[in-house]
């Protein structure tokens, strides 16, 4: 079921609901209302007949008051009057074939509150009304048919039942059409997104008129969920750009330098300094491989990646042992700034293996771009984070590139002659990312370059301690 389907029913059904509550609780009123006058004027009847039979000065016979009945110019329709004694005998009656009172309606007269008791038969109401007095008790039976009453009761219902009927038809429609007047900036909002494709994501976003309410804010929503696919489209046609030509690249020598040495027979020398040229290729490309899974690995989803507390000192130092192995002729200073006494203030929950990278990278480049081969690593202890800073004197980042160091593939002007991929940085922005930390870098042209990792405590130490 559509939205302006649903809506317009269930409006529909709402407004119908009010109404024929509304409609039923004028008819009950109306007809309480109609009986209860009706049933007054039963009892006025009653009452003035016993009181021309007793409450008269002047001796009053059944023959005088059918005579006073007769003149009665207050008639009600079919209706006939019958007093008894209360030994159920037969006083007076104003129409013929009276008959005696059912003795179990005698004891319900007599047990009333009020001493009487109403009945209806059909469109007949019928009022007993028992009046004690010192010579002879009466029961008085007054009963008519409220005609005009009854026939006003009958239209009401006709008048409200159409009124009903004809109201849920005008309020379907007119749910149906304040459901589309609703939805039509909905509808506007579709019709936009379908003219948005691959090839006009970058200039199409959507427009709404009023910019406040809770459409404009799904429209502003939708524009910010485009922005970041065109932000994914761009990144991955420029990943998938660049590692093709670094894959290639590597390829194409490799290629070149055998199809040279298979032109003639080689000496079994030139044999072994292709394979090492080779080797040192096939390396290359292992690494920018393993560099590539890396990035992927740690764009993936992050409820697959376990993480659990370890102290950050030992990830620091498994790092340096890691990178002096791979590369002996490098140099790490490790300097734990005031470190604490409490071994909480070095524990954080990371991802080991992921932080371990992040590290390694850090490290190698600083090491890669210093002509001494050499970094300094100072790690701060504080309550709510660990702040570990990696100072190099390198050649520097021009300002206006640090922006940009950490996209895939993107290298500086003056590191063209050191060869890297451009991987290392992005996949630790990535890495420091996922464990909701922060990078910052300073640097000088010619003079060096600093990174700060802050790696924040989802709970102070302080109130571990405490506890």
């Amino acid at each position: 079921m559509k939205i302006r389907t649903r809506i317009a029913y269930l409006f529909a059904v709402i407004v119908a609901s009010l109404l024929l509550v509304f409609s039923v609780g004028i008819y009950y009123f109306s007809a309480d209302y109609r009986e209860r006058e009706f049933y007054e004027r039963l009892r006025e009847k009653a009452i003035t007949t016993a009181r021309l039979l007793y409450e008269s000065n002047q001796k009053i016979t059944p023959q005088t008051l059918k005579l006073i009945d007769e003149q009665d110019k207050v008639v009600l329709f079919e209706e006939k009057v019958t007093v008894f004694d209360d030994k159920n005998n037969l006083i007076y009656y104003n129409h013929p074939y009276p008959e005696p009172i059912d003795p179990h309606i005698l004891s319900q007269i007599y047990n009333a509150r009020d001493k009487e008791i109403k009945r209806r038969k059909g469109e007949v109401e019928s009022l007993y009304k028992y009046y004690p007095e010192k010579e002879k008790n009466l029961i008085v039976v007054v009963s008519a048919i409220d005609q005009y009453g009854l026939s006003k009761q009958n239209f009401l219902i006709t008048i409200l039942s159409v009124g009903w009927f004809v109201g849920v038809l005008v309020i379907v429609f007119a749910g149906w059409v304040f459901a589309g007047n609703a939805l039509e900036p909905i509808a506007d909002v579709i019709f936009q997104v379908e003219q948005i494709d691959s090839t006009t994501l970058d200039k199409r976003r959507v427009q709404t008129e009023n910019d406040k309410d809770e459409i404009a804010q799904l429209a502003q929503t939708f524009n910010r969920m485009l922005d970041r696919l065109q932000e994914s489209f761009y990144i991955q046609k420029s990943f998938v750009a660049n590692a093709s030509h670094e894959l290639r690249t590597p390829l194409t020598v490799m290629r070149g330098q055998i199809e040279v040495t298979l032109l003639h027979e080689r000496a079994n020398q030139e044999y072994v300094k292709l394979l090492k040229s080779l080797y040192e290729d096939v390396t290359g490309m292992t690494d920018l491989t393993n560099e590539l899974l890396d990035l992927a690995h740690a764009s993936s989803d992050l409820t697959t990646l376990p993480f659990e507390k370890k102290r950050i000192d030992e990830i620091v130092l498994q790092a340096e042992a890691d990178l002096l192995r791979k590369k002996p002729d490098y140099d790490v200073i490790l300097d734990f700034a005031e470190p604490p006494e409490e071994e909480e203030y070095f524990e954080l929950v990371v991802n080991e293996r992921l932080l371990k990278n992040a590290f390694i990278n850090i490290m190698e480049n600083a090491c890669k771009f210093s002509p001494d081969h050499t970094v300094s690593i100072k790690i701060f202890f504080q309550e709510d984070k660990i702040m570990l800073q990696f100072t190099d004197k390198g050649i520097g980042i021009p300002e206006a590139e640090i922006p940009y160091i950490f996209e895939p593939f993107f290298r500086s002007k003056n590191a063209n002659n050191i060869s890297g991929h451009g991987l290392g940085l992005p996949l630790t922005a990535k890495i420091i990312e996922i464990h909701q930390g922060r990078i910052q870098v300073f640097s000088v042209v010619n003079e060096g370059t600093t990174f700060i990792i802050t790696l924040f405590r989802k709970e102070p130490v302080k109130k571990e301690i405490d506890k």
